[in-house]
């Protein structure tokens, strides 16, 4: 006996954590691994740090420092995930992730912040409106 079945009911998308979107995103390799740069670096792309890096840093997009990556000093990016190790003033993000093996000792400014089972912060937070209500019109459909 043949029996039809139903088709299976729509479900709604879930959307991915970012830190797994943000960890696919196409990213531009500022310093690499093994490699020990200080100075100041300014990027107008996606960019990730696999090295280690003393100094500044500012992106207008997306900040990735890697699982062996380090920065020791400020950081001024909209979104930075943080897989690796920052010691320094998180200034102005509007999105900040700290994945499972982050360390991250530091003052954080964020609209948003999410931290991940395992990861370490040592430091000061503060969440600001600005950053939120800035990162939702960039979003916003236009």
């Amino acid at each position: 006996m043949s029996r039809d079945f139903d088709p299976p009911l729509p479900t709604a998308q879930i959307p991915r954590p970012p830190m797994q979107a943000w960890a696919e995103e196409r990213t531009r390799v500022a310093v690499g691994r093994n490699t020990n740069i200080a100075g100041k670096l300014i990027f107008q792309e996606p960019v990730r740090i696999d090295g280690k890096f003393r100094g500044e840093v500012s992106s207008v997009d997306l900040l990735v420092v890697s699982a062996d990556g380090s920065i020791e000093g400020k950081i001024r990016a909209p979104r930075l995930l943080i897989l690796g190790e920052v010691r320094g003033d998180i200034i102005g993000a509007a999105r900040v992730v700290l994945g499972p093996a982050a360390r991250v000792t530091g003052r954080i400014q964020a609209g948003s912040l999410t931290i991940c089972e395992g990861a370490t912060l040592d430091g000061d937070v503060q969440m600001t409106a600005d950053a939120a209500a800035d990162t939702s019109q960039r979003m916003a459909p236009g």
